[in-house]
Formats: C-alpha cells, structure tokens, sequence
C-alpha cells in the first residue's frame, strides 16, 4: 500500500475531542472477533491538543499485539507505537502524538482510525444498528415466552432501551430508541402470532 492511499483510507481529524474510548470498549465485547469487525478511533487528550490515545476493538488476541502507525508525522511507514489486546478483542494505547493513524496486526488487514464527526458518526451508527439487534432478540424472547403462557392477546410493551454507555448526540440516541421500539415491537408481534397461530 503507498503512501497517498494510506493518507487516503486514515482520514482521522483531530478537530474535536470526541469520548470514544469508552464507547469503544462499551461495544468491543459485542464486535465480531475478527478483522471484517476491526475498528480503530482516535481521542484527542484533554487539555493537551499534541497528545492522542487509539482505542479499537474487533482484534484477535492470538495474533498477538496490534502495531499503531502514525501516517501524517515523522517516522510514516514505521510502528509508531504497540498495544496489547484484551481477550475480548479490544486494545488501548498510552499517549501518543496526535495526528493520525493505521492499526494492524501480523497477516491482518490494516484499519484507519477515525476521529472527530466521523468517529462520532460511527459510534452513532453502531448504537442505532445494536439496539435495532436487542430489540429484535429481546421482543421475541418476550413474545414466546407470554405465548407459552397461552397470553395470545399480549401486546409488545418494550421496554426503555439500554444504551451501554455509549455517548450519541441527541439525534442519533431518538433514532436508536426508535430502531429498539420497533424491532421489538415486530419480534414480538411474529413470535406471538407463530406460537399461537400456527
């Protein structure tokens, strides 16, 4: 891979400090382990704008520690830094300079790390995409069960969803407890109409 594709894939700006690092690992537990589910984000250190930690998750741990290249300082096409990975895919770094960034392991893909909107967009994504999922599962779990209890007539009562500690803004969060409601809403309503009219 040259160098003006890598500075092409990371487009990481480090325009605002954005808490994703604790969204990260929030979902990391959830993020498939592999490289298809590999994601990398960059936080601006506050009250220091030269400093960045890299958080990420979706990593293997058998492949051993993930490398953090810096594309847009000194030392590009080098590791600029290593990270451990947690069992659960997961990795943190200590401070680093703030700029941006590629991680990769041994015979794994390389991942841009994203910061910024476009990070928060990502954690936005992910939220709406992961409660749209709970409340699939939830609503149908609750369905079968009432149904199994000869409750044919019940109707899906969701309940308020779970956020997981992630940080959306305003829009995204509605547009999460929207894609809940409604997937659990339609779960619900299949399992009972399954279990009881069939």
């Amino acid at each position: 891979m040259n160098q003006r594709t890598r500075r092409t894939l990371c487009t990481t700006l480090m325009a605002c400090s954005l808490a994703v690092g604790p969204a990260a690992a929030a979902w990391s537990a959830g993020a498939p382990a592999g490289p298809s589910g590999s994601e990398c984000f960059v936080e601006a250190k506050a009250g220091d704008a030269t400093k960045a930690t890299v958080t990420g998750g979706g990593f293997l741990k058998t492949r051993g520690e993930v490398f953090l290249e810096q594309t847009d300082g000194h030392g590009h096409g080098d590791a600029s830094a290593t990270a451990t990975v947690a069992d659960d895919g997961s990795f943190t770094s200590g401070d680093l300079p703030a700029g941006q960034y590629v991680a990769f392991q041994h015979r794994g893909p390389r991942v841009a790390c994203v910061g910024g909107q476009q990070a928060r967009d990502v954690v936005d994504q992910k939220l709406i995409l992961s409660e749209q999922a709970r409340g699939t599962d939830e609503g149908r779990a609750q369905g079968r069960k009432l149904a199994a209890s000869g409750a044919c007539d019940a109707e899906a009562k969701p309940p308020k969803p779970n956020l997981h500690g992630l940080t959306p803004d305003a829009e995204a969060r509605k547009k999460a407890e929207e894609a809940y409601k409604n997937a659990y809403s339609v779960a619900f309503d299949e399992a009972i109409a399954r279990s009881c009219h069939h």
